[in-house]
């Protein structure tokens, strides 16, 4: 207690005669006993120095262990964030390369058209080659049958004769 501390303070501590070397001439017990009650004294000192110190380290741990829960917090949530943004990272990524993939898609399909432009273009002018010689033969088709029927009489009827002979005899028949 603070006043048994005072009282030896004031009778003991500062008296020339309360110290080891001294009363160890005495008593050896009595000494042991001075020391114990000197290092009492320092010890109380010492105490009442470390009291507010360990006082504000309790309150300073206190603090930190709040302060430790809010960085946890911190931590878990930053953790969260960086988790979302790695999967919107990855997306962004996905999404350009299916973007790329399109990109060199309408590119081949461009060069495709043009590809077919310039060919329906040049066959352009052989559809109309194509419907002419279509008609010419339909043409020729339609006279097949009295071309026939011309070569055969000719070839038949007319092989002995001259040439001018079976050209006039062709030309009555046409006619």
């Amino acid at each position: 207690p603070a006043v048994v501390m005072k009282r030896i303070r004031e009778r003991f501590i500062n008296h020339p005669d309360f110290q080891p070397a001294v009363i160890k001439n005495v008593s050896s017990a009595c000494e042991g006993l001075c020391k114990w009650v000197r290092a009492m004294e320092v010890y109380d000192r010492v105490a009442k120095v470390v009291a507010p110190k360990r006082e504000r380290l309790r309150e300073a741990e206190g603090l930190l262990d709040i302060q430790m829960q809010k960085l946890n917090t911190k931590r878990a949530e930053l953790k969260t964030l960086m988790d979302r943004l790695q999967a919107l990272n990855d997306e962004f990524e996905e999404m350009n390369n299916r973007k790329k993939e399109l990109e060199d898609n309408i590119e081949i399909c461009s060069q495709k058209l043009i590809r077919a432009e310039k060919l329906i273009s040049g066959l352009g002018g052989e559809k109309e080659r194509w419907t002419e010689a279509a008609r010419l033969l339909g043409i020729r088709y339609t006279d097949l049958t009295g071309d026939t029927l011309l070569s055969s009489g000719t070839v038949a009827y007319l092989g002995a004769f001259t040439v001018d002979y079976r050209l006039q005899c062709q030309q009555k028949w046409l006619a």
